[in-house]
Formats: C-alpha cells, structure tokens, sequence
C-alpha cells in the first residue's frame, strides 16, 4: 500500500490494488472483460478429414479468464449452449455437410465456426418476480469466426481432383 501521505492515486492492472489518498483503503482493481484475440480450427490446418472425430479450437485470449464458452456453425448461436471452460476447447460433433464445396470439389464441404467467450465479473442486482436478487455479473467476449475445409478420409484435397 502506497503512504497516504505522497499524495497518490495507484491503479494497477486487474487484480492488483488500488489505493485512493482520500481513503487509504485498498480495493480491487476492475477486472477487464476477455477479448478473443485469435482463433483457428485445429492450429490453422487448411483441411481436416471429415472423419475426425474431434478438432481442436485453438484461441488467444486477453483480459479475465473466461469461465464459459460457446461454439456454433451460426454466427447468432442459435440454439448453443455455454460451457465451463477450460483452456483447451475440443469440439466433438462438428461436421457440418451443409457447407458450400471447397475449391469446386463436390466431396468436400467448408465448415465454418464461431467462438465466443464470458467471464463471471463480480455480481449484480436484478430484480427477478419483484424480488431483488444478487446474480453473477458475466461479461461477454467478441465472436471470432474459423473456417476449414473438410474432405473425405484419406484424401486431400488435391487427390479429389483427380
């Protein structure tokens, strides 16, 4: 804690202390929001085979760690549900057919996904059937979209050509 008497104001970034000279009491810093700086399907492959049974969702966050996520072949995640997080998202299930063809080659199909993240900040007051109730403020993240091409197993995209 900084001397009352040096006359500062100290912030600090999320989870750090800050010291008011009118107070001298130390609070919490605000936590920041989670922004998704980056995201790709399976490290960035251009092709996965569309038997996988699972792909990787690589991401970069900063800010607060999340606590849920959610990913969708729709960009309004209709129908999604948020998920506990974890640092290492998989996404089994994530082949979608409905996909335009990739590079002209009707066995293929071009999966897109979006990502989104929050984070539970603190909590908030609603008011919920007349009552006040405390519930956990959540922040959400922006929406990053991945695309890949998926094909048929054992075969690239080149060999599809043929």
């Amino acid at each position: 804690m900084l001397p009352r008497s040096l006359g500062y104001t100290a912030l600090a970034l999320a989870g750090f202390l800050i010291t008011t000279p009118a107070t001298g009491v130390a609070q919490r810093a605000p936590a920041q929001a989670p922004v998704l700086t980056a995201f790709s399907i399976s490290g960035g492959t251009d092709t996965v085979s569309d038997s996988e049974p699972s792909i990787a969702l690589v991401h970069t966050i900063v800010g607060t760690r999340p606590t849920e996520y959610r990913v969708s072949h729709r960009a309004d995640f209709a129908g999604s549900r948020w998920e506990a997080y974890s640092g290492t998202l998989a996404l089994r299930d994530w082949y979608d057919r409905s996909g335009p063809a990739c590079n002209a080659i009707p066995s293929s199909h071009r999966v897109t996904l979006y990502l989104q993240v929050r984070a539970t900040l603190g909590e908030e007051v609603r008011v919920v059937d007349g009552q006040r109730q405390l519930v956990p403020a959540r922040v959400e993240s922006n929406v990053l979209r991945a695309t890949v091409c998926a094909h048929p197993v054992n075969k690239s995209p080149i060999e599809l050509q043929d």
